[in-house]
């Protein structure tokens, strides 16, 4: 298993990844999440056999403020610490960046919980129509 950064070929394999485990609505086309991607200062994969099994990426000034974004890894490796590396790889391990994320089910919460994360209160949020 590698956790690493994505590489240019793999942009449709990870959005595939992330296509088949719900996230179609985020992804939409592949000239979309190409842009996503583009645009995301961190975005790291995790390869078995070369396979892309896990995806994660973060919007961050790398100074103060990241936020943590799409982490996905496929049913058949969940349960391995797959999730956590793909995490830590993504924020990397400076103690001046506060990072924050959305994590929409009480799994997810349980999860990010395990890595440090706690519930806020005064998070805001302006939904798409």
């Amino acid at each position: 298993m590698e956790i690493r950064n994505l590489l240019p070929g793999e942009v449709e394999a990870a959005r595939q990844l992330l296509i088949d485990n719900g996230w179609n609505n985020r992804v939409g086309s592949a000239e979309r999440f190409a842009r996503l991607v583009a645009n995301s200062q961190h975005v790291v994969v995790a390869v078995d056999k070369g396979e892309i099994v896990g995806f994660a990426r973060a919007l961050c000034d790398d100074v103060s403020d990241g936020f943590l974004s799409m982490v996905v890894v496929a049913p058949s490796h969940r349960r391995q610490g797959i999730g956590r590396a793909l995490v830590r790889q993504v924020m990397g391990n400076d103690p001046d960046i506060t990072w924050v994320l959305r994590a929409a089910r009480s799994s997810e919460a349980a999860f990010f919980g395990q890595l440090g994360f706690t519930p806020s209160m005064v998070a805001m949020e302006r939904r798409r129509p």
